[in-house]
């Protein structure tokens, strides 16, 4: 019954970023800036800085949906659940990491400021995005 759902989500995400690679050219000058935009590693979760927590209670959410951090940053991407996998993507801007259950990765955001929807690729259809503003 789980493959089924999968499946779907995986069908419509790659229809969503089809659509937004599609529609790049109408987009903001931020989004038309040069990726690659950062740089993941697999490293353990730095002690402060700033932090998005992918799946908390097991939810399709990212926590915050929205995040402000300075270019430049490290951004700590944690996935909260234990067995569900997450993305944390921004179309088109060279970041796309994949966390599986448990996992952190960091991301250097050298984005320019801006603000930037991110998703995840694998439940963005059950609304699993938020909004990243570069300062």
């Amino acid at each position: 019954m789980q493959r089924p759902r999968r499946l779907r989500a995986i069908l419509v995400a790659l229809a969503l970023g089809a659509t937004l690679a599609a529609c790049s050219n109408n987009s903001t000058p931020e989004a038309t800036s040069n990726p690659p935009a950062s740089t993941p590693a697999s490293t353990p979760a730095a002690t402060g800085g700033d932090t998005l927590q992918q799946g908390v209670d097991d939810q399709v959410v990212f926590t915050p949906a929205d995040i402000s951090v300075k270019h430049g940053a490290t951004l700590t991407v944690t996935n909260a659940s234990a067995s569900t996998t997450h993305t944390f993507t921004v179309t088109g801007m060279g970041i796309d990491i994949t966390n599986q259950g448990g996992q952190s990765q960091q991301v250097k955001i050298d984005l320019p400021p801006g603000t930037y929807p991110f998703i995840c690729t694998i439940h963005v259809s059950e609304g699993m995005k938020g909004t990243l503003t570069v300062t």
